[in-house]
This record gives structure tokens, sequence and C-alpha cells, in this order.
């Protein structure tokens, strides 16, 4: 069967929840949609899969995949790609609940769009959830490939629980062998690098209409709000691992821009310190408001990390050859950023 979505669960040791959720959409799913389920490798919950596979077997909208060891996140969402057999794809946490009406409605409008690769979902919260850290609902927009795509899609959302991909659109392009290529520098937002990718060659959506229900994180950081994310000041929203994150997405952005149709040097240059600038404020915010908790805790004093990756920032960007003879504007820019950050902090 030509299946219209596949519902990707990326799982990881939390069977209980896995098993929960595809119970929860079998018992809702329509006859042209499949479940196929990723788990990597897990050793906790075994049973909760166990009775994954079995259903698996007698079910054929259900599809179970167990990788022999733990591929971390960018290799079981990699994996997405390779296993569903069908023209659409959605990532799903375990812990999430898809909303049935809200991805049915989305599905019949991208059956108008031919060139759409990527649309961001909204994400609304279970009825059950108290205190929602990863809820959002976008506004209705479209985007045409190349720099609209880049500049009004990327660098929207990390939570990788509801984005969906044209998988049929994208086969026909060499992005999922460039994913292969660079996914290891990317391993804590695999999506967000693809989604870059994905808006340079193809048209991207955001939508009101909600595909995701959050549900309660278990063993999970949440890292939209000070106030919810663990306290840990190392992994993967510590420090170092940020300034890891934002010099392979300043690389990143570079490849996006070549990808793109732009016919002169001025225009990649003007899409590329427009991008810069976005990541630029997405990491300031990440570092100095969602994650601060964590470096203040753990005894890092605000300012000098703020001044410290400041520089870092500057030292990334003003001899990079996508800059080009605007080194002055650059700077002065994010001089700006790093004032308006810095008056946050008491």
């Amino acid at each position: 069967m030509n299946f219209k979505i596949s519902i990707c669960i990326i799982t990881y040791n939390r069977g209980n929840r896995a098993l929960e959720n595809v119970k929860n959409i079998l018992e809702n799913i329509r006859h042209n949609w499949c479940v196929l389920v990723l788990d990597n490798g897990s050793t906790i919950g075994t049973e909760d899969y166990k009775e994954i596979e079995l259903l698996s077997k007698t079910n054929d909208q259900l599809f179970y995949i167990k990788h022999e060891t733990n591929l971390q996140v960018h290799g079981n969402f990699k994996s997405c790609f390779y296993y569903a057999k069908s023209q659409y794809i959605m990532i799903l946490s375990d812990e999430d609940f898809v909303n049935f009406d809200g991805l049915e409605s989305i599905l019949i409008d991208l059956n108008n769009y031919k060139n759409v690769g990527v649309c961001r979902p909204s994400i609304a919260p279970h009825k059950d959830l108290k205190n929602p850290g990863n809820s959002v609902i976008y506004p209705n927009n479209y985007f045409l490939a190349g720099g609209s795509a880049l500049n009004g899609f990327s660098f929207i959302g990390n939570y990788i629980s509801g984005v969906i991909y044209n998988l049929d659109l994208i086969k026909k392009s060499n992005l999922l062998t460039i994913l292969g290529e660079n996914i290891v520098s990317h391993k804590a937002y695999p999506h967000v690098y693809f989604d870059l990718l994905v808006s340079a060659k193809f048209d991207a959506i955001t939508t009101s209409k909600v595909s995701v229900l959050e549900r309660h994180a278990e063993q999970t950081l949440i890292e939209n709000g000070s106030s919810k994310v663990a306290s840990a000041h190392i992994g993967l929203y510590g420090y170092g691992e940020r300034v890891n994150q934002f010099l392979s997405f300043r690389d990143a952005i570079q490849q996006a821009v070549e990808f793109t149709n732009l016919k002169t040097d001025g225009e990649k240059i003007s899409l590329f310190i427009s991008l810069f600038f976005r990541l630029t404020l997405k990491y300031f915010f990440l570092i100095f408001e969602a994650n601060i908790n964590n470096y203040t805790r753990n005894n890092m004093e605000p300012k000098l990390l703020m001044e410290s990756f400041f520089y870092l920032v500057c030292s990334s960007v003003i001899g990079h050859p996508y800059i080009g003879s605007n080194q002055e504007f650059v700077s002065d820019q994010l001089i700006k950023i790093y004032q308006s950050h810095k008056d946050m902090i008491n």
C-alpha cells in the first residue's frame, strides 16, 4: 500500500511511553497512514518494545525497526527517511500524541502545494499537561525556496515533534546524501540543520494547525524557559556544546546559501549576513535566557560569560569570506545584539 504519511516515532529506553503512543495512534489512525517505530537499541522497557513488535506482525499499518546499537537522536532521525515508505513523514517524540484531526487537515492543505519540502505545524499542550515547555502556535506563512524560506523558516524552533517532510520531493534531490555526510556535526539538532538544507531547495510553510499534542517529558530536558531546564552545565545544553552547535550552524548557513539559486555574490553575502544574525539571536536566547540558570548554579559569572560569547561570535564571522566589505556593519549589529542582552542580566 502507498501510504500518505508515516508517523515516525523515534524512541530510546521509553518502551512504556512508546507502547502507549502506538496504541493511541492505532485506535485513531486513518486508512492511508502508517506508524514507523524506530527503537534506538533500547535496553530498558524491552517487554513494551516486544509488544510493539508483535503488534506490527498483525497490523499492516505498523512497522517496527530496532537498531542493533544506539545511533543517538541524529542517527535515528536520519533513519526515518530511509525506512519510511510514504509521500510524507512526520517526526514524533515517543512522549507526544498526534492531533489526528489537525494532521489530517494539514495533509489536505499540503495537497495544494507541489513544491513544499517541509512544514512546521503548531504544537498544543495535551489536556493533562500542567506546564507546557514546547507548545507554540505558528502563523500561517508560505515561504518560497531560497532566501525567503531560509530567512522565514530556518531557526524558528528546536523541538523535533511534529515537523513534516515531503519525502517524495526530497528524494528527488541529493539532500539526504548531504545530511548523511554532515549529520554528526549537527547531532544535537539534526532536524534544524536539515530544515536549512530543505529550505534552500524547496518551499516551506508554517501553519497554525496543530499536528502534535505535547505531553509530560520523561527524563528529557526542556529548554524553552529558564524555569524548566535542568541544572547541569555540561552535555547537550552546556556552554561548550552550545558553542560547538553555533559554529556548526555558521558553516551550515554558508552551505545552505550556496545551495540556493542566487546569482550574484552580493545576494549571497546579504543572505548569509541575515541568517548569521538570526543564528546569533537564537544562541544568545538559548545561552542567556533558556540555559542561564544552568551556568549560574555552577558558579559561572553571567556577564563575563556573555562577553566571552560575544567575542567568539565576532571572531567567527568578521574574517569570513561571506562578509565581504561589510565588517563594520556586521560588527555594529553584533554589538547591538550584545548590548540588548547585556542589559537583561542583573
